[in-house]
């Protein structure tokens, strides 16, 4: 009886100990969702067989729309996107939609990454739960944006390479933000690890448009998501960033004095004059961030302090960045 009591307890504690293991499994291994590109590619061929617009129209909403997972329900609703905007989309640049498929079918191949990322953040970030990441098509107009449930990344945009047909941009700055590296999981990795450091920036004002601010945000982001995967994403922004560092710091700095707004170094690819990248925000902010990591004595530490990050003239002074020039 004796024996047949302690086998019992045996075995309950060996059940407890799996379903303990299978719980950290889900709490450590993402829901990746890929099934919106496979959606998306089948109402692109049958759009062939549309006779007019709203035959188009409806072929998007019946086939894409309506088939979506809840991430791309989120994602439409967020940006209020329509079916007519797709339509004008793939018009404008059936070359590039032509050129990019089999690129975006690479997101099914990221998933091992994805969780070896979030393996390596929980050393740091041990509570952290990965929202669902869901990989969809947007008309051309959002690479990676998050909602309450969801990780949401444009792939036609984030699975662009100089490889892909991008002569329907001209010499503009679409032209050169779509021509990532031709590693498109290493451009897929890197866009969800950017994602995520922004959803662990509680401290964080998104809302704020002023420079230092919006610039310490994404930078951080950038930054610490590269630190992770190893991986550095918009190369082109970085290689002249580098080659151009102590005078954008000048002008930043002076940016700065003259309590100017984000606008003319983030979300600026209309503005910015021929061979020069956009959003260079990014990178001043990524190179005040990598400073302050430098220089700390205590890494894990300043990951955290980056992370968490609440006032951004405090961190900038701390960082010693503004010395180096």
């Amino acid at each position: 009886m004796r024996k047949t009591i302690i086998s019992a307890l045996v075995c309950c504690s060996i059940l407890a100990l799996s379903q303990t293991n299978k719980s950290m499994l889900k709490e450590i291994h993402p829901v990746v969702l890929t099934q919106d590109i496979d959606h998306f590619w089948d109402a692109y061929d049958h759009l062939k067989n549309c006779k007019d617009f709203r035959d188009s129209a409806n072929c998007l909403k019946t086939r894409y729309f309506e088939q979506g997972t809840g991430g791309l329900h989120e994602f439409l609703g967020k940006y209020s996107y329509t079916p007519q905007d797709y339509i004008e989309s793939i018009s404008r640049h059936p070359r590039f939609y032509n050129s990019i498929r089999n690129n975006t079918l690479e997101a099914k191949s990221v998933e091992g990454r994805i969780t070896l990322f979030y393996s390596k953040l929980r050393t740091y970030f041990p509570g952290y739960k990965p929202l669902t990441i869901c990989f969809v098509i947007s008309p051309l107009q959002s690479g990676g944006t998050t909602t309450g449930h969801y990780l949401l990344i444009g792939t036609e945009i984030m699975a662009s390479t100089k490889e892909a047909d991008l002569s329907e941009f001209g010499t503009g700055a679409w032209s050169k933000i779509l021509a990532f590296n031709t590693n498109v999981p290493d451009n897929l990795l890197f866009v969800v690890a950017h994602e995520t450091i922004h959803e662990l920036q509680v401290n964080a004002d998104f809302n704020n448009y002023e420079l230092l601010n919006k610039s310490l945000n994404e930078g951080s982001a950038d930054f610490l998501a590269a630190l992770f995967t190893g991986v550095t994403a918009n190369q082109y922004l970085y290689d002249y960033g580098n080659t151009h560092e102590q005078d954008l710091w000048k002008k930043f700095k002076a940016a700065l004095g003259n309590h100017e707004s984000a606008d003319n170094w983030m979300n600026n690819m209309d503005r910015v004059g021929e061979g020069v990248p956009a959003d260079l925000g990014y990178y001043i902010g990524s190179r005040i961030v990598a400073c302050y990591y430098e220089n700390s004595a205590d890494k894990k530490q300043a990951i955290l302090d980056i992370v968490r990050m609440k006032s951004p003239e405090d961190f900038l002074k701390k960082s010693g960045y503004g010395e180096k020039y």
